[in-house]
């Protein structure tokens, strides 16, 4: 079995995976925000959205099912803990990354 992530790693494949499904299923403005608590250790990262968009972005719409699909997959596997709070006309998208590496 491989190694697990670094912390460095793990923060950078939550906000790839964050950022490209606001980008694919969003509306702008998208804003990105990273916070370290030095209680926890941990890395904690937001993504505010202008909520769903009409249409899906070129990518998402021009690719078969197994290219696509498996972000929150994956954010569920190296996250200590995710989710969403959807508001009139936005949506904050977050994740919780344990950065004690």
């Amino acid at each position: 079995m491989g190694r697990p992530p670094s912390a460095a790693d793990s923060v950078l494949l939550t906000v790839s995976e964050l950022v490209t499904n606001a980008v694919e299923h969003a509306q702008p403005p998208l804003n990105l925000s990273l916070n370290r608590d030095a209680d926890t250790r941990r890395v904690h990262i937001e993504v505010s959205d202008g909520g769903p968009a009409d249409r899906e972005g070129d990518w998402a719409a021009g690719g078969t099912p197994d290219e696509h699909g498996r972000g929150l997959d994956i954010i569920d596997h190296i996250t200590a803990a995710h989710g969403e709070h959807d508001h009139p006309g936005h949506a904050v998208h977050w994740a919780d990354v344990n950065a004690t590496a």
